[in-house]
Parts: structure tokens; sequence; C-alpha cells
């Protein structure tokens, strides 16, 4: 063979390795991926050093330094006066009282004691309505054993402290003294549920009526059947949602054919086609994505160029909104603004060769006029942090009680736990809130946040398809 066709052959096998190399490390990353979905990420142990002498010890604050020290109560509940008949010394009783005292100041917790009260119900005859009537009394659950505070508490620890019905019964003995089956429990759930939807769809109203809302979803077993929970939440309002789907459609019968606002989302697909003011997708997913390629083609001048300059440009853009975001919007946030969304809109890399490249650009296209939304809006995040915050106390729960074994208990779980948070986020007390929800009579907790919400104005728009850029004045 002479040298042409052997010069030509090394050619044809260097541009086939390259490209075995390429698709290998695809692969890779993409088996990452679903390993991460499907499966917790591996602990790795940490690797054999050679002995290493002990640190030395660890030096504690600074001179000058000045300490936390527990405050003086405000109120004193019980004085003791702690006084001696013989020297606790040697037993001897002629001892005099000294003209100077030491104080102690002791904080202890004293278990309340259950509270037994008996209703006595005068009744009447009423001549117009010709019956027999009584009153109802304070704080009194009609047909009901066991009072509000009683049941607030164990809801309270069910989906709060997240601990078992078992638990909860032998908390309630040896604490409290209250003897509780663990089955009733879920009379408890069922009670403060039905007492709580009329409630559950005034939040979901007034949630539509906000200017933006963050939204996530996760895997939700119900009887082994798997099911997804979703999480729609602002500052003020959370609502959990349990349901089969995990499509448009679950949104679409939440938020209504239109949201008046700014969704807050992941890269879903499920959120393509909702009709909404706005929409900004969160950051954090890209960064995190292109930090998984620089890792896996380290070695590849061209990706590496590709994800430092996306990558440039999304950290400029954080690192704007960060500067600017208890400040007023000047000439100089306009043109920043500016220069960064049309190096967006130019960023499209044309004909790229990787695979991986191509990914990216495909996301680009796609999304472009949903990433720097929150440059153009007014308290609007650049990540769906808050919805993750949300929806984090629900996996937890989830690794303890894998799900739920009935349609009901998913009802009971998506309405309570969306009061819980709701009172969390506006810093009720939750116990105090269940208790208000309870009794009929009581004010409605959440009166303050059902009130129709004033929108702040936002920046026009044109009218333009996919246009971020505001319109002149």
């Amino acid at each position: 063979m002479s040298k042409s066709k052997l010069y030509k052959r090394l050619l044809e096998l260097e541009k086939e390795n390259e490209s075995l190399r390429e698709e290998n490390a695809y692969l890779k990353f993409e088996l990452e991926e679903l390993r991460s979905k499907r499966y917790k990420p591996n602990k790795k142990t940490p690797p054999e050093v050679p002995f290493l002498p002990p640190r030395p010890r660890k030096k504690g604050a600074l001179f000058g330094h000045i300490g936390w020290f527990r405050k003086k109560p405000k109120i004193i509940d019980k004085i003791e006066d702690v006084t001696l008949s013989e020297c606790p010394i040697c037993g001897s009783n002629h001892i005099a009282e000294y003209k100077d005292m030491d104080e102690h100041l002791q904080e202890d917790i004293i278990l309340p004691k259950v509270e037994t009260t008996l209703f006595r119900k005068h009744k009447y005859y009423c001549k117009k309505c010709k019956r027999i009537v009584t009153a109802k009394g304070k704080d009194e659950l009609p047909n009901s054993y066991i009072g509000p505070r009683a049941k607030s508490l164990a809801l309270f620890l069910k989906y709060v402290v997240k601990i078992s019905e078992r638990d909860i019964k032998n908390i309630f003995e040896k604490m409290f003294n209250l003897k509780i089956a663990a089955s009733s429990l879920t009379g408890f759930k069922d009670q403060l549920r039905l007492k709580s939807v009329p409630l559950y769809k005034k939040l979901k109203e007034s949630l539509k009526k906000g200017s933006f809302m963050h939204i996530d979803e996760t895997g939700w077993n119900i009887d082994g059947v798997n099911h997804w929970l979703w999480k729609f939440s602002n500052k003020k309002i959370c609502i959990s949602h349990i349901d089969k789907s995990r499509g448009q459609k679950v949104v679409e019968d939440i938020l209504g054919k239109e949201y008046d606002g700014i969704i807050i989302s992941d890269f879903l697909s499920a959120y393509n086609k909702i009709k909404s003011k706005r929409k900004q997708r969160c950051l954090i997913h890209i960064l995190r994505d292109l930090k998984k390629v620089i890792e896996y083609w380290h070695d590849d001048r061209e990706v590496l160029g590709y994800c430092k300059h996306l990558k440039d440009i999304f950290i400029d853009a954080i690192a704007l909104h960060k500067e600017y975001k208890d400040k007023a919007w000047d000439d100089r946030f306009y043109r920043k603004r500016k220069l960064l969304t049309e190096e967006l809109k130019d960023f499209s890399f044309p004909n790229p060769n990787k695979r991986i490249l191509k990914r990216f650009a495909k996301r680009l296209n796609r999304y472009k006029d949903e990433l720097f939304t929150f440059l153009y809006e007014k308290d609007i995040d650049y990540h769906n942090n808050h919805a993750e915050q949300q929806i984090r106390p629900d996996v937890i729960l989830r690794k303890i009680t894998f799900g739920n074994r009935s349609i009901k208990g998913a009802e009971n779980h998506s309405i309570l736990t969306s009061i819980l948070q709701t009172a969390k986020l506006n810093n009720l007390d939750p116990i105090a809130t269940l208790q208000d929800i309870l009794l009929p009579g009581h004010k409605n907790p959440f009166a303050s946040i059902l009130a129709p919400p004033t929108k702040e104005p936002h920046t026009k728009y044109r009218n333009k398809k996919n246009s971020l850029l505001p319109s002149v004045m």
C-alpha cells in the first residue's frame, strides 16, 4: 500500500476514533443523568492518604470576640427561697444567716396536664321554631371526645415534625397522660380536611391573582402506584396538589386557561404551551448542566469555549440582577441589560459538531425569551429555589411514609400541607392556625392574604412576538 493511501487511511481512522470518543462521552453524560434521576448519588469512599500528623487543636474565637449569653427572662413565674438549718459540710446547726445572698435563674419545661371540660348544655324551647335548642360551648367540638388543641398538635407533629402515628400516640400518653388510638389520627385528618376545603379553594383562587408563581413537581406514591406531587407557590401562599399526570393539563386545571402573571419553573415541557404573561426558566438548571459538560469534555477546546462563553453570559446577568435588586434601575442597568439580551440572542453557534452543543443550542433557541425575564420584571427570581424549598418537606415525608395508601390520604396530605406551609410563609403559629380552622366562628387565619392583591405595574412590552425589549415610551 502506498504512502498516500496509508496517510488517507490514518486520517479516516483518526476521524472515526474522534467520533467514537465523542459518542462515548455523550452516552456517559446521558447515563449519569438517568442515574441521578433514578438512584441516589453514590457516596464515594475517600482515597487512601499517607499518614499525616494530627492537626493542631482548632483555635477558638478571635481575641475580643463577644460570646453569646442567655438573656435574663423578663417574667419570673416562681421564686423559691433556699434556706439551711445546718451546715451541709460538717452538719453543725450553729449557723447564722449572712447579709448577702446568691441568685440563680433556671428555665425549665412544665408539661401541661390534660384539661377535661364538662359542657352542661342547658336546653331551651323556641316558640317560633317549635324546637328544643342548645348553645355551643367555648372551644367545643360537637360529638368529639378530643379537643381542638390536641387534634391540632397531633397534626402538627405528623406533617411538620414528621413522626408516625404510633409515636404521636406514645407522646400523648407519656407527656400529657392522654390516651388515644393511633387510628384516631386518621379521623383527625379527615375532620380537619373537610373543614379546610373552602379555605383551600380560596387560597388557590388568591394564588392565581398574584403577579408571579413558582411551580415544581416530584414523584409520589399512592398505594404503590406512581403519581406526582405538584407545588404552586409565591411568597405568601403555597398549594400542594397530587395528581396521576405530570402533563400540561394539571397546570391548566390549577391556573386556568390563561394566567395573568409570570411562571417561574424548570424546563419541563408541561409548561411550554401554558398561556401566561411571561415565563422565567431556572438558570441554575442550565449552570448545573454546564458544570457536568465541562467535567466530561474537559480536554475539548470547542466544548469548553462554548460552555465558558454561555456561562459568562448567565453569570453577568445574575450579577447585574443582584446589584440592582434593592436599587432603582438606571441608564447603566438598561444599557447592560440590552447588551446581555442581544448577546444571548446572537449566541446560536451555527452547525455545532458536538452532539452536546447541539443539545444546548436547541434549548437556547427554544427558551431564549424565557431566560432573562428577571431583568425586565422587578422582584422575579432567576431560579426556582423557592418551589424546591416548598417541596422539600414533602420529599422528606415521602422517605418516611413512602407516600399514601389511599386517594383520601392523598387529599388530606394536599390540603393540610397547603395550610401548614402557607402558615409558615406568613409567620403564623401552625397549631393556632389549625385550631382556628377546626372551631367555627373563629377568625380566618389567612384573612390578610386572601384580600385582593394590588399588582405592581410591570414594564410594558412590544407586541412583537418573542421580544424581550421594552417598548419605547
